[in-house]
């Protein structure tokens, strides 16, 4: 028998068998073992030691978990990224309201107030969306949600699923953001969409703020040059201020207001139109009618201050001209039929000073017939 074949066989056989261990183990010849541990259920394996990635988990059951773990977390902060509060919607729909309300007094077509209209429906059911997805994560459950929509439990869950809204005001997000500008810079101030309302009225009173100021400068003998160094501006910034290409900051409004013997306060709306600054939702009556009236004297100034017989001309006779002097005069305090249809006259957009005459409307109203006081505690020297 050949012994030394014998031997060379087994030795072979030896070899490859320890190569095969060395493959399964995860190391190759001459190479120290390495572990990992794995990423989702913790456990301990046998590194590769190959040349490549590394694996992050022990088998494929793992990695198939962790993915859709991954999936999960992503979908949740994909919709508490992309799911507005109620709050930013409710300014989106004013917005669409006002447009709405624009519409009608420039008297459009019935299409185009179809459409406004269908905007500001829409828009409400995104608000309704939202407003529930909040109410949700402020702990509200869905007996409470279905007793506010006076609703079953079970409607207001289909219908308010978080995946239906998520769903819902992503696809709003994505049709919005193709008609929106970059956001704009001052602060609580909604986005502006291009040819949107909120754009179109804060160009408005960008112009009007220019021809307010134009106006005042006209009245004085004073030149560019000399404006531009009683100021601290240059020529060219002060020429653009005027002409309307650049907005001004609130502190060189009030110094080319004064330097050209104007009010700043009378120019205080129509700088917060300009750059679209949000004031806030109510003001106390002495307030309300004071910016009220600034909105009104700011346009008149935007205008020229034309005499009030010939704005009563312009407006049809709806108001007389002595009527409109008490009203700039602060005098009297104007119906809508009468502030739009001097707005009007004055070459403004009625849409724009609404909300100014509604918060003067409403807290005058509040001054009328003040809430009810609640009941104190008894008077302990009173007897029954």
């Amino acid at each position: 028998m050949n012994y030394s074949f014998l031997f060379q066989v087994r030795k072979n056989s030896h070899i490859g068998r320890e190569k095969r261990q060395q493959r399964v183990g995860g190391t190759m010849a001459g190479a120290s073992r390495s572990y990992g541990i794995c990423g989702h259920c913790k456990g301990r394996f046998v590194q590769s030691g190959g040349p490549g990635r590394k694996r992050e988990y022990c088998n494929k059951v793992c990695r198939s978990k962790a993915q859709r773990s991954r999936d999960g977390r992503h979908g949740q902060q994909e919709a508490r990224s992309t799911l507005p509060l109620g709050r930013r919607i409710a300014e989106d729909l004013q917005a669409l309201s006002t447009a709405l309300l624009e519409a009608e007094c420039e008297g459009r077509p019935l299409k185009d107030l179809l459409r406004c209209a269908n905007d500001v429906m829409t828009e409400v059911e995104s608000y309704k969306a939202a407003a529930v997805h909040d109410a949700r994560n402020q702990g509200a459950s869905w007996d409470q949600v279905a007793e506010a929509a006076h609703l079953s439990a079970a409607t207001v869950r289909t219908r308010w699923s978080e995946s239906r809204v998520r769903d819902r005001l992503q696809r709003r997000a994505k049709n919005r953001a193709v008609v929106r500008q970059p956001p704009a810079s001052v602060v609580d101030a909604p986005a502006a969409v291009e040819g949107g309302p909120l754009q179109l009225a804060t160009e408005r009173a960008s112009a009007k703020l220019a021809s307010a100021l134009s106006h005042l400068h006209r009245s004085t003998s004073l030149t560019i040059r000399e404006v531009a160094e009683e100021t601290s501006l240059s020529p060219s910034y002060v020429s653009r201020i005027f002409s309307g290409e650049r907005t001004p900051t609130w502190p060189v409004v009030c110094a080319l207001a004064e330097l050209c013997n104007g009010d700043p306060a009378e120019l205080s709306v129509l700088f917060e139109g300009a750059h679209g600054l949000v004031p806030p939702a109510r003001h106390a009556l002495t307030d309300a009618v004071a910016r009220l009236q600034a909105a009104l004297r700011g346009l008149h100034l935007a205008a020229g201050r034309p005499e009030p017989d010939t704005l009563a001309r312009a407006a049809h006779e709806a108001l007389t001209g002595q009527t409109i002097s008490d009203i700039l005069e602060g005098v009297v305090i104007p119906g809508w039929e009468q502030t739009s249809a001097l707005v009007t006259a004055l070459g403004g957009s009625p849409a724009d000073v609404r909300p100014l005459w509604e918060d003067v409307h409403y807290v005058f109203l509040l001054c009328l017939d003040p809430p009810e006081e609640p009941p104190g505690p008894a008077d302990p020297s009173v007897s029954d």
